[in-house]
């Protein structure tokens, strides 16, 4: 059985490794612990606390031209006019309202001109879609009238002090059988914070608006200051970004996190401290190599890891299976999200030195299953440690192929499908 040919972090396995790619060797960078330092963007320097030991980042709102993250709608059609709309055209309208995440208060009446290619959006909920300058878009991408995307809209939601009308592209369609839409978020707030001469870009990325925000419902996006113009998505597997935690473990020092709100040209921000705060510290031996980043969840603190070295020191406790990005020269590869538990829990203590088999080498193999007549091969990407892995991003033009061989005689051959 011969392998893929479109090569990764990998060595020769159960499978020969892809071998388009050929890859050097990298560096591996040990995090060590630095003071802390924090400012914004713009700015010489933060503001500080009343404590001078808790730094405090000040965040700003930014806009990009690409989605942060992507939230799923609700969309609730409706038979009946509104109380008042823009003159009807020839084609099928669609109306209702869209629900977003958060507050029930938030949902939106729209109507969707499908022939014109023009949505209307009640934006101060009144029921009346004729008195909303703001609110008429046309649309830049539509598919036979039934798929259509609006771009440069901004929501107004109720939501708490500090906070903005994000921005966001919409997508509706209608195929008969079903509706809905969904929203790419562009915007977020951002921040900057000095590490002992290192910059690192602080985010947040609201999940949801609402009144009184929930550390749940938000991601927090940490990353060198020099990628800041990168473009990044909550669920592009890079590990930029993560749930936000209520404490942390990161270059050493372990912090616990208080969101509020702050003051930044004259305009209200969000304000991030970070509160040190002492930890124990157990040893942890990495067995894998080419880590990028390393997050373990699930514990007394989120760790996170740059570049570790094989032996590090981090806070006692329980850890439910990581997140891992590989990178080797341009080639990046990142575990599963979606894939299901490699292994249990695990704890680091201080009596004893914790192994963590995570990371490359990685090796290609298949997984084969019968199906009545048919034998279904499924492919694999694994880590040391037994855990899935996919390159990303991830190249669908070049899909991993197989061959099959009898007596030395090929007899079957083909390239796996994404599913």
């Amino acid at each position: 059985m011969a392998t893929p040919n479109a090569g990764s972090l990998s060595r020769r396995g159960p499978a020969k490794a892809w071998g388009a790619w050929s890859i050097a060797a990298f560096l591996l960078l040990a995090a060590g612990t630095r003071p802390l330092s924090a400012e914004a963007p713009g700015a010489a320097a933060a503001s500080s606390s009343s404590a001078p030991d808790v730094p405090t980042v000040l965040l700003e709102y930014q806009e990009r031209t690409f989605s942060v993250i992507n939230w799923g709608i609700v969309v609730r059609p409706r038979s009946t006019p509104f109380r008042k709309e823009p003159a009807s055209s020839s084609g099928k309208v669609n109306r209702g309202v869209l629900g977003f995440p958060g507050e029930p208060s938030n949902s939106i009446a729209f109507l969707w001109q499908r022939d014109t290619g023009k949505l209307f959006l009640d934006l101060n909920r009144n029921e009346d879609l004729t008195d909303d300058p703001a609110g008429v878009f046309s649309t830049t991408t539509r598919s036979m009238n039934d798929y259509a995307t609006f771009v440069n809209i901004h929501l107004p939601f109720h939501a708490a002090p500090g906070q903005k009308p994000p921005l966001v592209d919409l997508s509706l369609w209608d195929y008969g059988s079903s509706a809905g839409g969904y929203l790419a978020v562009r915007s977020f707030w951002q921040g900057k914070l000095s590490l002992a001469g290192r910059d690192w870009e602080v985010g947040r990325i609201d999940t949801s608006f609402q009144e009184t925000p929930s550390r749940q419902e938000a991601q927090l996006l940490l990353r060198p200051w020099a990628r800041r113009n990168e473009p990044f998505s909550a669920l592009d597997g890079y590990l930029d970004t993560f749930p936000v935690p209520r404490k942390i473990f990161f270059d050493g020092q372990a912090y616990a996190l208080d969101w509020g709100v702050g003051q930044q040209k004259s305009e209200s921000c969000r304000q991030l401290q970070l509160r040190p705060e002492p930890a124990t510290l157990g040893e942890l031996q990495i067995t894998g190599k080419f880590i990028q980043r390393l997050i373990l969840p699930d514990g007394p603190y989120l760790v996170v890891l740059d570049q570790p070295s094989a032996l590090v020191r981090i806070p006692t406790g329980s850890y439910g299976q990581p997140g891992l990005l590989l990178q080797q020269g341009e080639v990046k590869a990142a575990s599963k999200s979606d894939a299901p538990q490699s292994g249990p829990r695990f704890s680091v203590r201080t009596n004893a030195l914790a192994v963590l088999a995570v990371g490359g080498p990685l090796t290609n193999s298949l997984l084969a299953s019968r199906h009545g007549r048919d034998l279904r091969l499924d492919y694999r990407l694994n880590g040391v440690g037994g855990e899935l892995y996919q390159l990303t991003p991830q190249d669908s033009s070049k899909p991993p192929e197989f061959a099959v061989f009898k007596n030395g005689k090929r007899i079957a051959s083909g390239k796996f499908e994404f599913g």
